[in-house]
Formats: C-alpha cells, sequence, structure tokens
C-alpha cells in the first residue's frame, strides 16, 4: 500500500511580498481570509518568514477592535443603562439566554475558558490583579493616614499603633473596671474613648493623666 503525497503550499514571491509588507499591521483573520488559508497556516508562513507585529500595528488592531465592538455594543443597545435608560429587550433576552447556558452547563464561562486554554497567562494575570490590589489598598492606607483624599471605595481599615504609654493606660483601665471599645482601628469613635459605669474604681490622677495622653472618658451607657 502507497501512501499518497502531501502537498505543501509555498509562497511565490509576490504573496510573501504582501504578507511581509501587511503582516505587521493588519489583523491575522482578516490576512488568512484575503489569502484564502486558515489561521494555522498562516501562523506557519509567519514562522518561517520571522514576521511578528510592529508597536505601532498593535495600537491600530486594538484601536480597529474597540470601534468594532462599540458599534456592536451601540448596535446591542448595551450603552442604554449608562445614558440613563432602559436595556433593551434585545439585550434583555440575550444576557438572560446567556446565563441560562451558564447554569445548565451548555456554555462554559469565560474565566473556566481561559483556565483551560491558557492555565500559565491565568496564573500570571491572577498574581498581577493581586499585586495591583495590594497596592491600590496600600496607596489609600497612605491617604487615610495623612488625611488625603480618598480615590476608591474600598474598605480599608488602618491600624495605627498605639504609643507605649497609650498602651499602659488602657491596660490600667482595664485593671481597675474601665471599659474599652472592641474596634480600636483608626477612625473609629471609640479608639480613644475609655468607659466606665457605678463599679468602675475610678481614679482622678488616673483619669487626668490619660486625658492628657489623649483620651477621653465617658460613661457606659
Amino acid at each position: 500500500m502507497t501512501r499518497g503525497k502531501v502537498h505543501r503550499r509555498v509562497l511565490n514571491d509576490e504573496q510573501r511580498e504582501w504578507l511581509c509588507q501587511w503582516f505587521p499591521t493588519i489583523e491575522n483573520k482578516r490576512l488568512a481570509k484575503a489569502m484564502g488559508i486558515s489561521l494555522y497556516k498562516l501562523h506557519c508562513f509567519a514562522r518561517e518568514l520571522h514576521l511578528t507585529k510592529s508597536e505601532e500595528g498593535w495600537r491600530a488592531i486594538k484601536r480597529r477592535q474597540t470601534k468594532a465592538m462599540a458599534k456592536t455594543n451601540e448596535r446591542n443597545g448595551c450603552y442604554d443603562r449608562k445614558r440613563g435608560h432602559a436595556p433593551s429587550e434585545a439585550t434583555l433576552e440575550g444576557n438572560r439566554r446567556r446565563w441560562e447556558e451558564y447554569r445548565q452547563g451548555l456554555r462554559e464561562l469565560p474565566q473556566d475558558t481561559a483556565k483551560r486554554k491558557h492555565p500559565k497567562r491565568w496564573k500570571a494575570s491572577l498574581k498581577k490583579r493581586s499585586e495591583n490590589r495590594k497596592e491600590m489598598i496600600s496607596k489609600e492606607k497612605r491617604r487615610i493616614i495623612y488625611g488625603l483624599e480618598r480615590k476608591t471605595k474600598l474598605k480599608v481599615v488602618v491600624m495605627i499603633p498605639y504609643t507605649r504609654s497609650q498602651l499602659h493606660h488602657r491596660c490600667s483601665a482595664l485593671k481597675r473596671g474601665y471599659m474599652l471599645d472592641m474596634d480600636c482601628s483608626e477612625g473609629q469613635p471609640g479608639r480613644y474613648v475609655i468607659y466606665f459605669d457605678d463599679k468602675t474604681e475610678r481614679s482622678e490622677l488616673f483619669e487626668r493623666n490619660c486625658i492628657k495622653d489623649g483620651f477621653t472618658f465617658k460613661r457606659d451607657e
């Protein structure tokens, strides 16, 4: 039994010159369609010719893709909510149908697709997202500490440590029967408040020293 010959497609000089001219700035799908070949074959030719997308070409491709997505969203009524209008019925029906397919397992979630097809890239994106969030929280904490205007709505708890004298006064207050607020984070009203009741062993000298150290005394209600 003899095997049939495999015919390998080869680009002629004109096709090679044309591909070298347009590959750096044009989308791969458009190039493959114009040449009548698959994306896989286009990638093979690009590797053989050592072709890559230029930085200017990537920017132009991103701009065209953004415009195309904007036209699609405009046609589907996705911008109505941002403009203060109710989304179109076609948009709502599409969202309902898509999420129903997700729940029934007929369609794979986008994050699951990314994890399956590109696991290394997915892990790198998660790591980068975590680092960006940590940096954003750190900056927001510094804004709170220095009294600057906040830039985000993140729920940030800033713990500014007590001084050694303040820690000593807090411990002494507990021993004398005073009460302290459980939430002593920065910005909370009870951070520098010491409460007392009728059973508290009060001392005028102790309370005066605590007031000098930044504390106030209130009766526990």
